[in-house]
């Protein structure tokens, strides 16, 4: 396992833990803190997809989903293919 790998599976458990304690506010502060131009691509999608079924609870979600889609169109990534499937999202928000 590479450290990425490391990151992403502690990042998963890190949310799954603070779900299990309903700690909405501190997962909300997690996006709230992470800036998309710090991450790699796949760190910034996984974060959104992670917390995709909690979403509702996140005031920051939507913000950061908006976030990174403007960060992966900047790198000159396909933003509609990455961000298949998540709320709100339309590559036509996006030009």
């Amino acid at each position: 396992m590479n450290s990425s790998d490391a990151a992403l599976k502690e990042l998963f458990k890190t949310i799954w833990t603070l779900v299990d304690e309903d700690n909405f506010t501190a997962i909300n502060k997690m996006f709230q803190d992470n800036q998309p131009a710090r991450q790699t691509p796949l760190e910034m999608i996984a974060l959104l997809r992670y917390a995709y079924s909690i979403r509702h609870n996140l005031p920051e979600y939507h913000i950061y989903l908006d976030a990174v889609a403007l960060e992966l169109r900047l790198r000159g990534l396909d933003v509609e293919r990455m961000l298949t499937g998540l709320p709100y999202y339309s590559i036509d928000r996006y030009p």
